[in-house]
């Protein structure tokens, strides 16, 4: 009984894609040509030896952290389809959000391939939340140019739109009050804050989601329908309402209910125009079609459509990145021998130079004796007692008459 019910249990986290297993195997191992013409770029980024190279335990995250800080930094390319299968396997998903949103931090720039690799993980994992934050960065590094990851990123906003949770961080709370400090004014620059009311998360996703909405393409009807979210989410509600006005026959009923949801999660400022409009529209629409049949179709079209290019600017991208970081590999082992060289010619020197200190004394005792010998001083002898006279004063010295009295 446990058994089958561990094997229920795990059934469901098998990973369904939107891509083929060629892509899956990309993603996962590399290309396969690139295995026997290189010993170090085929799998994984090993970046050991340039940051540890004792082989002390150090998680991926330190090691990129440590390389950033490094000179050598500069000199090592990093590859994100290769690490964020990486980073993956090392960290939970909400921490490697966090690393991508730090290029500058970790170096690590998301690139369409790894972009594509991570939505479509994600939302197979029931990781709506992080897909929405990986879709934000697409839409602000201007990646958004093709059809399959414009769906993409499209179904990553619509699965966290659907099932809308407001953050923990988005709730501002006003810090405790503590008696025992004691004000003091002092002379200081004014320099006003950024307010964090304006960069929530839930405005940040509903900017994406707006800016997503630039420009027509097949996918107008959709984007359209996001856009009313992005309104709503960030906040923006005399631009939700001049939008519901203009554009009531694409958007559909469930994203109107979706919409007017989240108003009322948010509980936004002068929202009962809003909802009332969002409700007149919702009685007036006759788009009933499910939306998540609508986005899973296009989405499956697409990944047909584009994934061969997308897999062939991926392999030459890799190509390119080999080449580049066999070069950093090789450099680094020069210069480690260099330094080890470097180090056994010092240590010779340390060893001679202590040989030839142990052995002075026996190689010149003959000098030391003749030097000793040289610097020998005699000193008179000290006279402790009456002092007495040179012989030169006895010369004419004439003894008294001595008598003897009877």
């Amino acid at each position: 009984m446990l058994r089958s019910r561990i094997l229920c249990s795990l059934s469901n986290r098998r990973w369904v894609s939107y891509f083929s297993e060629e892509f899956k195997k990309l993603a996962n191992e590399g290309p396969a040509k690139f295995a026997t013409s290189s010993s170090h770029a085929v799998t994984s980024i090993d970046l050991d030896l340039f940051v540890n190279p004792d082989n002390r335990p150090m998680d991926l995250v330190d090691r990129l952290l440590k390389l950033r800080k490094q000179k050598e930094a500069t000199l090592v390319p990093l590859l994100p389809s290769v690490l964020v299968k990486q980073l993956l396997d090392s960290t939970n998903p909400q921490e490697a959000v966090s690393i991508l949103r730090n290029p500058t931090q970790y170096g690590l720039f998301v690139d369409q391939f790894s972009g594509c690799f991570l939505l479509d993980y994600f939302l197979h994992n029931s990781h709506a939340v992080e897909a929405a934050q990986v879709a934000t960065i697409l839409v602000d590094r201007n990646l958004c140019n093709n059809e399959l990851i414009e769906a993409l990123v499209l179904q990553s906003f619509w699965t966290f739109a659907k099932d809308f949770k407001p953050f923990e961080s988005s709730q501002i709370q006003p810090p405790a009050k503590n008696a025992e400090v004691e004000k003091v004014r002092v002379k200081f620059i004014r320099n006003y804050p950024e307010d964090d009311r304006e960069n929530t998360e839930e405005k940040k996703l509903g900017r994406a989601m707006i800016r997503l909405a630039s420009g027509d393409g097949t996918l107008k009807e959709l984007k359209q329908n996001i856009t009313l979210l992005g309104y709503i989410l960030s906040g923006q509600v005399p631009e939700a309402l001049n939008f519901l006005a203009k554009n009531q026959a694409a958007l559909h009923k469930e994203t109107l209910t979706i919409a007017r949801s989240v108003a009322e999660i948010l509980k936004l400022e002068d929202s009962e125009e809003l909802l009332k409009s969002l409700e007149e529209t919702l009685n007036k629409s006759n788009k009933s079609n499910a939306i998540d049949d609508l986005m899973q179709n296009i989405v499956k079209g697409s990944a047909q459509k584009f994934e061969p290019q997308l897999l062939a600017d991926y392999v030459g991208s890799y190509e390119e990145w080999a080449k580049k970081f066999e070069y950093a590999i090789q450099h680094q082992l020069e210069a480690k021998n260099l330094s080890n060289r470097k180090a056994s010619i010092q240590k010779t020197l340390d060893e001679l130079e202590a040989k030839r200190q142990n052995l002075w004394f026996f190689e010149n005792q003959d000098d030391i004796d003749i030097q000793i010998y040289k610097k020998k001083v005699y000193y008179p002898k000290r006279w402790f007692g009456k002092k007495k006279k040179p012989k030169a004063a006895d010369t004419f010295y004439v003894p008294p008459n001595i008598t003897h009295n009877a």
